[in-house]
C-alpha cells in the first residue's frame, strides 16, 4: 500500500508540474497579446489590376505587411521606418470560373509582433473592369483675365478668375461633387525660360478686402517679369486627403514695353577685376542694380551717364567659393520707372578669375588672329592703291608723250615748203672767176641749198 500510495504521489506531483508548465506559458502569450487588426480595401480600379490597402488601426505603425489569398501569401512589402498603409497590386486574371476570391493582410511592429488577420475581402476579378473607379474624375476649371486681351504695360494691374463649371451637369453626377473647393492655385510658365512658378490666392485683409473671393487673383503692378502663360488648378477634400482637378484653359499675358533684358559679364581692367552690366543702347543714363541670385535687395548701385548705357561694379567680397550675380536697370519713362528684368545668372569664383584655367595660355588669341587680319588686309589695301597710281602715271606719261609728238608733226606738217631757185649769170668775167676762186671766207658764200627744203641734192651753178 505504501508503494501503491508513493507512486499515487509522484504522479500528482507530475501532474502538478506539467499543469504549472503550461500556465506559465499561457501567462506568458498572454502578456504579450497581438496587435489590433488592419483593414484591407480597394483603392482604385482599372480594366487589368486592382489596387488593395492594408491600412493599420491609429497609432500603429508595421515595418512588414503581407497580402494573403485565401490562405496563401501573395505579396510582402519591407518598410524600413515604419508605415500605417501599403497598397498591393492585384492582377486581373482571365478566368470563366464564377468564384470570387478572398483577400485579407497583416502587419508587423518593430518589436517583431505580428497583428491579427483582417477581415476577408470578397474580389470578383471578372467584374472588377465594369465597376466604378474608386476615385471620381474632377472637371478642369476656367480661367479668365481682366483685360481680356492679355495685353498690358508696365504699372497696370493684372486679374484672373479661375471659376469652376457647374457642379451639376449631365456628365458628371452630382454626388461626385459634394465638397465645394477648399484651395486655388494660379500657375505660371515664364516665357524666357520656361520655368513654372505657383501664385497662391492672397489671404484676407481686414483693410483692403476682408472676404477675398475665391479663385479670384490680383497681379501688379506689372514690372516686366510677369509675361508668360497661366493655367489654374483648384483642389476638393476627400475621404483619403486633397484631390486635384485638371489644368484649365492657358490664357496669355504680354507686356507692350519691356525693357531689353541687360548683360552681366565679368571683365578684368589694370590685373582687378570687374562686373560689367550693358543695357541696351536705346536707354543710355540708366540706373543699374547689383543682385546676389535669389535676392530681392541689391548688393551695389550704379548710375550711369547720360551718354552711357552700362555700368561698372566692383567684385563684392564673397563668403562662399562661388557666388551667382544677376544685374537690372530701370529708366524713367514719362513719369513712371521702368524696371528691366534681370540678366541670367554669372557664377564668381573667388579667388580663381574664371577665364583663365591651368595648363592654358592667357593669350588673347581673338584679338591677335583679329590684329593680323586687319594688317594684312591694311597691307592688301596699300598695294592694291600703289599698283592702280602707277598704272595711272604711266598712262598719263604715255599720253603726255603722245600729245607731244601730235604737236610735233602738226607744227612741221602745218610749214610751207619753199625751195630757194636763184637765177644766175651763165657768163663770168676772168677776174670774176679768179676773185670767186680766190676768196677763203666760206662764211659769207651764199647757200646753195636749204635745210628745210624737201629738196635733197644741191643745186650747183650752171657753168
Amino acid at each position: 500500500m505504501q508503494v501503491v500510495s508513493g507512486g499515487q504521489s509522484l504522479w500528482i506531483y507530475t501532474l502538478l508540474f506539467t499543469s504549472l508548465q503550461l500556465w506559465g506559458r499561457l501567462s506568458a502569450s498572454t502578456s504579450s497579446p497581438t496587435l489590433p487588426a488592419p483593414e484591407l480595401s480597394i483603392h482604385l480600379r482599372s480594366k487589368n489590376s486592382v489596387v488593395l490597402v492594408c491600412r493599420a488601426p491609429e497609432g500603429h505603425h508595421g515595418v512588414v505587411f503581407m497580402l494573403y489569398r485565401s490562405r496563401e501569401q501573395v505579396d510582402a512589402q519591407e518598410q524600413q521606418s515604419g508605415a500605417e498603409e501599403v497598397r498591393f497590386t492585384v492582377r486581373l486574371k482571365e478566368t470563366d470560373s464564377d468564384q470570387a476570391e478572398l483577400y485579407c493582410c497583416l502587419y508587423k511592429n518593430r518589436d517583431g509582433r505580428y497583428s491579427a488577420f483582417s477581415p476577408y475581402l470578397q474580389l470578383d476579378l471578372q467584374k472588377v473592369a465594369a465597376s466604378a473607379p474608386s476615385i471620381p474624375s474632377v472637371p478642369p476649371p476656367v480661367l479668365s483675365v481682366q483685360p481680356s486681351t492679355g495685353v498690358v504695360k508696365r504699372g497696370d494691374m493684372l486679374s484672373f478668375s479661375c471659376l469652376v463649371p457647374p457642379l451639376g451637369s449631365q456628365s458628371q453626377p452630382q454626388s461626385s461633387y459634394n465638397n465645394k473647393p477648399v484651395t486655388f492655385l494660379l500657375l505660371r510658365t515664364a516665357k524666357r525660360t520656361g520655368a513654372t512658378s505657383i501664385i497662391l490666392q492672397p489671404k484676407a485683409n481686414l483693410l483692403s478686402d476682408p472676404k477675398p473671393q475665391p479663385g479670384v487673383f490680383t497681379v501688379g503692378p506689372v514690372t516686366g517679369g510677369e509675361e508668360g502663360g497661366y493655367t489654374c488648378i483648384y483642389q476638393i477634400t476627400k475621404k483619403r486627403g486633397l484631390i486635384n482637378s485638371t489644368v484649365s484653359n492657358m490664357v496669355q499675358i504680354t507686356i507692350t514695353d519691356t525693357l531689353p533684358v541687360p548683360t552681366l559679364v565679368l571683365q578684368q581692367q589694370t590685373e582687378v577685376w570687374h562686373l560689367l552690366c550693358a543695357a541696351s543702347p536705346a536707354y543710355p543714363g540708366a540706373m543699374f542694380f547689383l543682385y546676389l541670385a535669389d535676392n530681392e535687395l541689391p548688393v551695389a548701385t550704379h548710375q550711369a551717364p547720360l551718354i552711357h548705357h552700362q555700368a561698372t561694379f566692383s567684385v563684392p567680397v564673397q563668403d562662399t567659393p562661388m557666388a551667382w550675380y544677376q544685374c537690372q536697370y530701370s529708366v524713367l519713362l514719362g513719369r513712371k520707372w521702368s524696371n528691366s528684368e534681370r540678366s541670367l545668372p554669372l557664377a564668381v569664383t573667388r579667388g580663381i578669375p574664371p577665364s583663365s584655367s591651368p595648363g592654358v595660355s592667357n593669350v588673347d588669341w581673338p584679338l591677335v588672329l583679329g590684329s593680323f587680319s586687319a594688317v594684312v588686309l591694311f597691307l592688301c589695301s596699300v598695294a592694291v592703291i600703289a599698283v592702280v597710281a602707277h598704272r595711272r602715271v604711266k598712262e598719263t606719261a604715255e599720253e603726255k608723250k603722245k600729245r607731244q609728238e601730235s604737236q610735233f608733226w602738226t607744227q612741221v606738217h602745218s610749214k610751207d615748203h619753199v625751195v630757194d631757185l636763184t637765177l644766175r649769170r651763165t657768163s663770168f668775167t676772168s677776174q670774176e672767176w679768179a676773185s670767186e676762186d680766190t676768196t677763203t671766207d666760206t662764211s659769207s658764200r651764199p647757200p646753195l641749198w636749204n635745210s628745210l627744203s624737201t629738196f635733197t641734192t644741191p643745186i650747183h651753178p650752171i657753168h
